[in-house]
């Protein structure tokens, strides 16, 4: 092989790779070539086992993965064989199967799933008819059960909750155990089932591809033998992103033979959002008893400092394979810890690291695609060319930045009800929709506040239409940030989305963090009109940073997006507590549920593992006025990197305290840690109730002890 390939392997690589018989899981840390060991599977099964190409299946989760798998056995193999050998999604192989059995039964059928524009989604239908698009059924039926337009947010939520459902093979009466914010969820779904399977030609969405596939491989017999004849041998690469129903399709194709290697890192299981599911593979050798684990532990990728950090950090997770990753790469600098005061500070000296780099390859990572916004913003002003990996428009279109949009062009034209009806219940203004349906009918050229003050209008209006009127006029000469904290503060905005989160479960953290993001934008502009050009400017600028793959040395992208992915320079931002972990993820875990935090430890882990020689990790204390603190993660690597002396006898050192953790303070009494990050720690006791205290000062001191 290695004289074909001029590929030399480590000795578990072989090992790997000579096992064809049975069941193997093969647990790959980062950067420990686990795409070339399945490779050379293929072409050791092909060439030295004389198994023919159609008998074997390579499936990986994504389609660019499997290209990526193809065209590496190309390059390796090429020159020796013809063969071509099946490289496919799960997806694309189970709509094989679910379009074998329709055909042969003469169902008919449509699928209902593929791009659509928001301008096309915003059309209603003709009467009784829908076209034929998910997006839009869903829409007519959130109509039909809830009286209302679903929003972008909604329908987002709406989805996945239903890709969850499916991937998860939660049965009907088991629907509210899945969480969704949207409401009559469980109703809309069932009322979307029987609408796809009553219609003649029978719908299929994306997902149904999975659940149909499961079902007819299940239940017909022939099918089934048909497929585990077919394929001697299968390959699963990145199965940690499998879901439950993607993982019993190919328990059911490996069958009695089980000749399946199974290619995987639960350490990187990242997408239970969108129905991953780790546990199955944690049981793979109950699953499959007698079954062989190798661990492909040796990293190629990451300098000794990355590489050991990683693999200590990795290790506050409890459900997981026991690994020691490690690496002979020459030893590099150390990872470089960075806490400014401003959140716009944290984005200023990621610009100067960048402009003073020299030709390496740079990323900057972040958990989620609003955070890449107001660094898109300083990065082509700077003139940086840049290339973003998750293009997500909806930062600009959603319902907060139409809201603000909205309160400045009042300001420029207080006539108009149409705008002053979007955002009426959003300002102090105490307006009610009985009174927009007074303005509505009236022709008058008049302010909408001075109509409403010449109707009949209870007392407690007498003086909030006046101020607001004045506000709101006055905001046409203000500079645009300091128009969005008026808007904000004297107007009462921040106030009435506060309301809305608690009616409606709108997640308060990303309400605010936009708010914030656009005073970050709008900060040096002069009129409220540049600041709306900026805006529509800045969409065209992240949309069009597509065009820059393979031509820009710089990458923003999701922690998601990243993975599988490496970079020379790696800067991981926004790392405060809220955001990684989120708000979420601390609160189920003070509640004894870990699955979520876990996750967002591989997900951090994910970030560090991006990295070959420069990985920086920063944070900040201050985001416009709020005060926050450094991820608990962050705090963990610290430890890592500098490990704390012992305490005072009995006293807890910095490598015991943990969110969650239940203490004894000396003074106070028990309590629980529910706030930890940086210097500070916030602890509810049971009788002294909350309090913020400084870490080391509760350390050099001994005041606390494990309950």
């Amino acid at each position: 092989m290695e004289q074909v390939t001029g590929v030399r392997l480590n000795d578990v690589q072989k090992q790997a790779v000579t096992h064809t018989d049975g069941p193997l899981l093969l647990l790959a840390s980062p950067g420990s070539g686990k795409t070339t060991t399945l490779n050379m599977k293929i072409g050791y099964l092909l060439l030295e086992k004389q198994v023919p190409a159609d008998r074997i299946m390579a499936v990986t989760f994504s389609k660019a993965a499997a290209r990526d798998m193809s065209e590496r056995f190309d390059r390796f193999f090429s020159t020796v064989t013809n063969e071509k050998v099946h490289f496919s999604t799960i997806h694309s192989f189970a709509f094989q199967v679910v379009r074998e059995s329709l055909n042969a039964s003469r169902v008919p059928y449509q699928l209902i799933e593929g791009s659509i524009s928001d301008e096309e989604l915003k059309k209603g239908w003709d009467g009784p008819n829908v076209p034929l698009h998910k997006k839009f059924i869903l829409k007519k039926l959130y109509w039909e059960t809830s009286g209302k337009q679903i929003s972008e947010e909604e329908m987002d939520e709406l989805m996945t909750y239903i890709s969850l459902v499916k991937n998860r093979m939660v049965q009907h009466k088991d629907l509210d155990s899945i969480e969704c914010s949207v409401n009559q969820a469980a109703t809309i779904y069932k009322a979307y089932e029987r609408f796809k399977k009553s219609h003649d030609p029978l719908l299929l969405d994306f997902d149904d591809m999975l659940t149909y596939c499961h079902k007819i491989l299940d239940e017909d017999a022939g099918m089934l033998a048909k497929y585990q004849q077919q394929f001697e041998y299968l390959l699963t690469d990145e199965s940690q992103d499998n879901s439950l129903v993607q993982h019993e399709i190919v328990e059911l194709i490996a069958g009695p033979a089980a000749n399946i290697c199974v290619v995987a890192d639960d350490d990187q299981s990242i997408f239970a959002w969108r129905g991953s599911d780790v546990t199955k593979l944690l049981q793979f050798e109950k699953s499959y008893p007698g079954a062989a684990v190798l661990t492909m532990s040796q990293n190629y990728r990451s300098t000794p400092e990355i590489v050991g950090a990683s693999n200590q950090f990795i290790k506050r997770n409890e459900k997981r394979y026991e690994k020691e990753m490690f690496t002979d790469n020459d030893s590099g600098e150390a990872i470089q810890i960075k806490s400014t005061r401003t959140y716009d500070e944290q984005l200023q000296h990621v610009l100067h690291a960048i402009q003073n780099s020299g030709d390496e390859d740079i990323a900057v990572l972040y958990r989620n695609n609003t955070s890449a916004v107001p660094l898109a913003d300083k990065l082509e002003k700077s003139g940086i060319d840049f290339y973003m990996k998750d293009i997500d428009p909806k930062f600009f279109k959603h319902w907060v930045v139409e809201d603000i949009l909205n309160f400045m062009r009042l300001s420029y034209n207080d006539k108009r009800t149409d705008i002053l009806e979007r955002i009426h219940t959003k300002c102090n203004a105490y307006i009610s929709k009985a009174q927009i349906a007074f303005l509505k009918k009236q022709q008058s050229e008049k302010s909408v506040f001075d109509r409403l003050l010449d109707s009949d209008i209870p007392s407690y209006q007498e003086k909030a239409l006046p101020r607001v009127k004045k506000t709101i006029r006055d905001m046409n000469d203000m500079a645009p940030d300091r128009a969005i904290r008026t808007i904000r503060e004297k107007l009462g905005y921040d106030a009435a989305i506060k309301k809305m989160a608690e009616k409606f479960g709108f997640q308060l953290d990303q309400l605010f963090s936009t708010l914030s993001i656009l005073e970050n934008i709008a900060e040096g502009l002069g009129t409220l009109k540049d600041f709306a050009y900026r805006l529509k400017e800045l969409e065209n600028i992240i949309q069009t940073s597509k065009y820059n793959k393979g031509t820009s040395r710089l990458t923003l992208s999701t922690f998601h997006s990243a993975k599988g992915l490496e970079y020379d320079r790696v800067f991981m931002i926004d790392l405060v507590n809220g955001v990684i972990p989120s708000d979420d993820d601390m609160e189920r875990f003070r509640k004894k549920d870990t699955d979520q935090m876990e996750e967002a430890v591989r997900l951090f882990y994910v970030g560090m593992t991006r990295a070959r020689t420069h990985l920086e990790l920063l944070t900040y204390q201050y985001k416009a006025n709020e005060r926050l603190t450094e991820s608990i993660f962050v705090t963990n690597v610290r430890r890592i990197l500098k490990p704390a002396e012992a305490a005072a006898a009995g006293g807890l050192t910095q490598d015991d305290i943990e969110l969650g953790l239940e203490v004894i303070h000396r003074k106070f009494g028990p309590g629980l840690i529910t706030e930890y990050g940086g210097d500070s720690m916030g602890i509810q006791f049971e009788e002294a109730g909350y309090k913020e205290l400084l870490v080391d000062v509760c350390i050099d001191n001994g005041l606390l002890q494990k309950a």
